[in-house]
């Protein structure tokens, strides 16, 4: 009897194959916001020491508030971390981060440090030009990680929306999508594609 309860005992607790994917995603969601630490984490989020650890092995899988919690932590979508589904990072951060990096982009140039921030940053002019002109592109993870630590700000700036930004309010996905089209046209094209835009405003002047 003794010899069963031990064996039940340190029999390894089985994992869930859907619990497993899911917590394949939290952990690689955990690492890319650089939290290296599951057990301190978890503490820190006022849970058990390894409710985390058991949630990345399957053992166990987060309840809705507990995802919330996490992809709020982690910056990414609740969807992707329970179902797989969706980008990992949601395009609302994305198009934040895009303008708040060519706010200070701008400021960089008006202060003629430029080369300096690209260095920073490991960008290169080419690159940045390719960023430019084309809202959809993304802002690298690394990138506004080394911009933000050369601005001297806090890990997650870039990512936060300022009402004094000008450059642009989060794009709906049509509006991002005709950005795309419109990105991709030759010269003689965008200004055809312009005219029809006028004429569907009826702007014929």
């Amino acid at each position: 009897m003794e010899a069963m309860k031990k064996k039940a005992s340190t029999k390894k607790l089985e994992s869930n194959p859907t619990y497993v994917k899911i917590g394949k995603r939290i952990r690689q969601a955990r690492l890319s916001a650089k939290e290296s630490n599951s057990r301190e984490l978890s503490q820190r989020l006022g849970w058990s020491a390894g409710r985390i650890n058991n949630f990345e092995l399957g053992v166990s899988t987060p309840g809705p508030n507990e995802t919330e919690t996490l992809a709020t932590l982690f910056k990414v979508n609740p969807a992707w971390i329970t179902y797989g589904v969706e980008p990992m990072r949601s395009t609302d951060l994305y198009s934040t981060r895009y303008c708040n990096f060519m706010r200070v982009i701008e400021d960089a140039e008006r202060e003629a440090t430029l080369p300096e921030l690209l260095e920073a940053v490991k960008l290169t002019f080419d690159r940045l030009d390719k960023i430019r002109e084309n809202p959809r592109q993304r802002v690298p993870d690394a990138v506004a990680r080394r911009c933000e630590k050369y601005l001297g700000q806090h890990r997650g700036w870039l990512d936060e929306k300022r009402v004094e930004n000008r450059y642009c309010e989060p794009m709906s996905s049509d509006l991002r999508d005709l950005v795309d089209i419109y990105t991709r046209l030759p010269e003689e094209d965008r200004a055809k594609l312009a005219d029809v835009g006028r004429i569907l405003l009826g702007d014929t002047s």
